[in-house]
C-alpha cells in the first residue's frame, strides 16, 4: 500500500516486522513476539506522542511507517529504530519498543540501563540515576524519534554539533581534548565493564566532559538523542536527573546533576535552536 502522510501516529501502531523479531531473536532475547497494547498502555502511548516536540511530530508524520510493541526479555535491546526500504521516494523508518519498558519508571530504567557499565566487586558501592517516578516510556519514544529526526535532516554530522566533542575525521572517535578521558573506554565504547567502586572516579570523568550522559557517549547521533531527550525532560517535565553514587554506608560519594553545568546548557540550547530552524 502507498504511504499515507496524513495517518495519525497513533494508527501506525501495529505488529513488528518479521525482521525486527528476528533482530531482537538474534539478540539473544527470550519469549520473542508481537505484543497487544492494554487500555492503560495505549494511555502512555498517547502520552508520550502528545508530548513529542511539534518538530518532531512534524517529522515523523512525513516518515515514521510503524510503531510496534514486541514481547522479549529484558538485557537483550530496549528499542529499535530502523530504516526501512521504501518506493515511495522519501525515507522512511520503523520504531519498535520493548513492552516491559511501560512497567518501568524513568529512574528505574536509568538506573538498570547504567548498570551494565559495571561488575560487582563487593564494595557494597551503588549507583542510581534519580529522576522521578514518571513512566518511562515519553523519554525512550522521545530519544528513538530523535533518531528519525536525526536520520532526516542529518544535524548529528554537522560541525557546530560536533565540534570541540567528536573528532574531525567523523565517526564516533572522540575529539582529542576528550581522549584520555575515563568515558573514552567505557563499556558501551568497547571497554570492559568496570569494578563499581570506581564509579565515583568515572562520574567525575563525566563532569568534565560536554556529554549529558555516559551513553551519549557512544557515538554522535545517541549524543543528539540524549541532549534532546534531557532537554525536554527539564523543560516539559521539570525533571532534572542526578547521578548519585553511594558507598556501603549508604553515604554519597558523588552527585552529579549534568543539566546545572554551563557547557550542557549551551549545547541544548543550540540543539534546540538546530530543531526550530533545521530544513
Amino acid at each position: 500500500m502507498p504511504f499515507d502522510t496524513s495517518t495519525p501516529l497513533r494508527a501506525r501502531v501495529g505488529d513488528p516486522s518479521s525482521e525486527v523479531l528476528e533482530a531482537y531473536r538474534g539478540s539473544g532475547a527470550t519469549g520473542v513476539g508481537p505484543h497487544k497494547l492494554s487500555d492503560a498502555e495505549w494511555k502512555q502511548v498517547d502520552m508520550a506522542i502528545a508530548a513529542l516536540p511539534r518538530r518532531h511530530r512534524d517529522i515523523l508524520q512525513r516518515h515514521l511507517r510503524r510503531i510496534s510493541f514486541v514481547e522479549a526479555s529484558a538485557g537483550a535491546g530496549n528499542a529499535l529504530t530502523s530504516r526501512v526500504a521504501a518506493d515511495c521516494g522519501t525515507a522512511l523508518f520503523d520504531l519498535t519498543l520493548r513492552a516491559g519498558l511501560f512497567q518501568e519508571s524513568l529512574s528505574g530504567f536509568l538506573t538498570g540501563k547504567e548498570a551494565g557499565l559495571f561488575k560487582d566487586d563487593g564494595s557494597g558501592t551503588t549507583v542510581r540515576i534519580e529522576a522521578g517516578e514518571m513512566p518511562a516510556i515519553p523519554y525512550i519514544l522521545l530519544h528513538e524519534s530523535t533518531h528519525i529526526v536525526d536520520g532526516v535532516l542529518g544535524l548529528s554530522v554537522r560541525d557546530v554539533f560536533r565540534e570541540g566533542v567528536w573528532a574531525k575525521e567523523g565517526g564516533r572517535a572522540l575529539a582529542p581534548a576528550l581522549a584520555a578521558n575515563p568515558v573514552a573506554t567505557i563499556a558501551w565504547r568497547g571497554g570492559a565493564r568496570r569494578p563499581i567502586h570506581e564509579a565515583a572516579s568515572l562520574y567525575a570523568g563525566l563532569r568534565a566532559t560536554p556529554f549529558v550522559s555516559l551513553y551519549a557517549s557512544v557515538a554522535p547521533g545517541e549524543d543528539l538523542a540524549e541532549l534532546v531527550a534531557w532537554q525536554q525532560l527539564a523543560s516539559r517535565w521539570h525533571v532534572r536527573p542526578a547521578i548519585v553514587v553511594r558507598g556501603a554506608d549508604g553515604k554519597i560519594q558523588l552527585r552529579y546533576a549534568p543539566l546545572d553545568t554551563p557547557a550542557i546548557r549551551a549545547r541544548m540550547n543550540r540543539v534546540a535552536t538546530l530543531l526550530r530552524t533545521a530544513d
